[in-house]
């Protein structure tokens, strides 16, 4: 009998030591996204929603994560990641994101990423661009670390190829909120 209690127990520490998902409370819903109904992000996204502006840097790795994607209004595509990090992760990946972004940032002639601003949102956040085309048409990011999390909002334009960087911080805003 107690070695099947033990067997039992042994047999549970592992379901238990799984990291949770991230709750749908903690995603963009309607109400924030102009009543757009959020779904699945697209395979084969080009653009990363934990961004790693330095391919050769490591950054802080979550232990888990979850995205989703909305048409906002006719124009934009809005995609949301909420990741969950162990300890201070989410402030130390954000602290490494603007390193890297002022160390490899391609200023705007080239495919990659560029820093607009920093903590304009609070602090560990960033407002940044990712280029593509030779850095003709690009897309809107916000990153922001609340708590043990990282939200990063990006913003791509259908008609125009240039993402709104208003538009993404407004959304991260939401986003932030819905964090706290």
């Amino acid at each position: 009998m107690i070695a099947a209690v033990v067997g039992l127990l042994a047999a549970a520490v592992p379901a238990v030591a799984h990291p949770r998902g991230i709750p749908d409370r903690f995603m963009l819903q309607p109400d924030d996204l102009g009543g757009a109904v959020p779904g699945p992000v697209e395979a084969g996204l080009a653009w990363p929603l934990l961004p790693q502006p330095c391919a050769d840097r490591p950054i802080p790795r979550p232990v888990v994560s979850r995205a989703q994607a909305a048409d906002y209004n006719t124009r934009f595509r809005v995609y949301q990641n909420v990741a969950r990090f162990r300890g201070d992760g989410a402030q130390r990946y954000l602290t490494e994101l603007k390193s890297q972004l002022a160390e490899c940032g391609v200023g705007g002639g080239d495919d990659g990423f560029d820093p607009i601003a920093e903590d304009h949102l609070g602090p560990d956040t960033v407002l940044f661009q990712g280029n593509y085309d030779q850095g003709d048409r690009w897309v809107a990011y916000v990153a922001a670390a609340v708590g043990r999390h990282v939200v990063v909002i990006m913003v791509s334009d259908s008609y125009l190829g240039a993402g709104d960087p208003t538009v993404a911080n407004g959304l991260a805003q939401a986003a932030m909120a819905r964090l706290r």
